[in-house]
């Protein structure tokens, strides 16, 4: 990680920032593993607001790494439910080291929290990713966007 990239807690006044690396992670990342009706009902879901629950949670965390003095990746984590319910790095910043390190901070939170292990539901495009990062898939599995669509993802675990 480079001496430019800061991690850091997120806050309120981050939503917008943090929103729009959500949405070109889903249009430009996920594009080749979903098809246009999924993506479409995906960016639907996303709005500014939907981030302020989890940074007032205690039990959840919401953190961003700025690059460049830009927020340019996040994770989100419920550590009641042991799941890692975000990591999106935008597309425009892959492979610079910034979703490994997103990793290393929720995993290290998790194991400050006393949990054994971290769980997510992986999208196809972030499955190999997290494979180079000691996950374990534990099978296919399918998660309810709305009433309308549902999309397959890959279940995984990593003991911390």
């Amino acid at each position: 990680m480079s001496l430019l990239t800061l991690l850091r807690p997120a806050t309120v006044q981050d939503c917008k920032d943090i929103f729009k690396v959500h949405l070109h992670s889903v249009q430009y990342t996920c594009i080749l593993s979903y098809n246009e009706h999924a993506l479409k009902v995906w960016e639907g879901l996303l709005n500014t607001e939907s981030y302020l629950p989890t940074i007032s949670d205690p039990d959840k965390a919401l953190w961003v790494a700025e690059y460049k003095g830009n927020i340019q990746g996040f994770f989100q984590i419920d550590c009641q439910e042991a799941q890692l319910d975000a990591l999106y790095v935008h597309p425009l910043f892959h492979n610079l080291g910034l979703g490994t390190a997103l990793l290393r901070q929720a995993e290290t939170i998790s194991h400050k929290s006393g949990l054994s292990f971290l769980k997510l539901y992986a999208s196809f495009n972030s499955v190999p990713f997290y494979l180079l990062n000691r996950y374990e898939s534990l099978g296919s599995a399918v998660l309810q966007l709305d009433p309308s669509i549902k999309i397959k993802c890959e279940l995984m675990r990593k003991h911390l």
